[in-house]
């Protein structure tokens, strides 16, 4: 199985259309790679089916989101709760 953080990577350059290797693991989603947060809502649903999780979009910080490691550590806390 392939790391949580890869994945984010690759749905991110399927939506952003870059290389996933040009996306490092502390980009911020805002600043770096220009999410917005009208964005980020239909980056969240594609990143639930692809890593099998679900977001409570009540509980989400901005701390959660502010980068890519971020994101990922987010998943694997969700995946690890289940």
């Amino acid at each position: 199985m392939k790391p949580i953080i890869e994945t984010v990577k690759e749905t991110l350059s399927a939506y952003l259309s870059i290389k996933p290797e040009e996306i490092g693991d502390e980009d911020r989603l805002y600043e770096s790679l220009g999410i917005d947060s009208a964005a980020i809502v239909s980056l969240l649903l594609e990143l639930e089916q692809a890593c099998g999780v679900a977001f409570d979009l009540e509980e989400l910080t901005p701390e959660h989101l502010a980068s890519v490691r971020s994101l990922a550590l987010t998943i694997q806390a969700l995946k690890d709760d289940e």
